[in-house]
C-alpha cells in the first residue's frame, strides 16, 4: 500500500490568505502610525507655545518683583492702592502695565529703567528704552486686575466706594484669538 505523499511547501490558498493577513496589518500599523505623528506634532506645538507663556509671564513676575521700592520711586500718577513703581493703563481692548525697575550700572549705580507691557498687532510686547521684544505672539487681549481690600479691580473702570487698602496682588489675564485664557496672579 502506496500512501501519496503531499508535496512540502504550501498552497497558492495559503499564500494567497498570509498575503491578505499581511497586508491588513499593515494597513493598521500605518493608520496607527500616521494617528501618532499628528498628535505628536499637536503636543510639541502646544508644548511651545506653553513654553513661550510661561517664560513671558517670568519675565513679567520678575520684572514686579524687582520694581523699585516706593521709597526710591519717583511721585506718579497711579491708584492709591498700587505701589509707586507700577502703573495700569486702561486702554479700549483691555490694559497696559508700566513697571519701574532700578538698572545697576557697571559703576555701582542704578538708574530707573521703565518697562512697559502692552499688547501689538503681533502680540504681547515688552517695551523698554532699549527696544521692543515680542514675548508672546498671537495674545488677542491683556487684561489686568488688582486686588486691593478683599476686592478685584479693573483700573479705568468705576469702582465702589471702599476703605483704602494696599494692593496685594495683581492678575494678567492673556487671551488668544481662539478665546483662549490664561491667568496668572503676581504677589505685590
Amino acid at each position: 500500500m502506496s500512501r501519496a505523499r503531499r508535496p512540502a511547501g504550501f498552497t497558492l490558498i495559503e499564500m494567497l490568505v498570509a498575503i491578505t493577513l499581511m497586508g491588513l496589518m499593515g494597513v493598521v500599523c500605518w493608520r496607527g502610525l500616521a494617528f501618532v505623528a499628528q498628535q505628536r506634532a499637536g503636543i510639541e506645538g502646544e508644548t511651545v507655545e506653553l513654553t513661550r507663556m510661561m517664560r513671558a509671564f517670568a519675565q513679567i513676575e520678575r520684572d514686579v518683583a524687582e520694581r523699585l521700592p516706593d521709597v526710591a520711586a519717583p511721585a506718579r500718577a497711579t491708584a492709591p492702592e498700587l505701589p509707586l513703581a507700577l502703573v495700569v493703563l486702561p486702554v479700549a481692548e483691555g490694559a497696559e502695565l508700566e513697571v519701574l525697575r532700578a538698572l545697576p550700572e557697571p559703576s555701582g549705580a542704578s538708574r530707573i529703567m521703565p518697562v512697559h507691557y502692552q499688547r501689538s498687532s503681533h502680540g504681547l510686547v515688552r517695551r523698554t528704552p532699549g527696544g521692543e521684544v515680542l514675548l508672546l505672539p498671537g495674545v488677542a487681549r491683556l487684561k489686568i486686575r488688582v486686588h486691593t481690600g478683599g476686592f478685584w479691580l479693573e483700573p479705568g473702570r468705576e469702582q465702589p466706594v471702599r476703605p483704602f487698602a494696599r494692593a496685594a496682588a495683581l492678575e494678567i489675564t492673556l487671551e488668544d484669538a481662539n478665546g483662549a485664557r490664561y491667568v496668572k496672579v503676581f504677589e505685590l
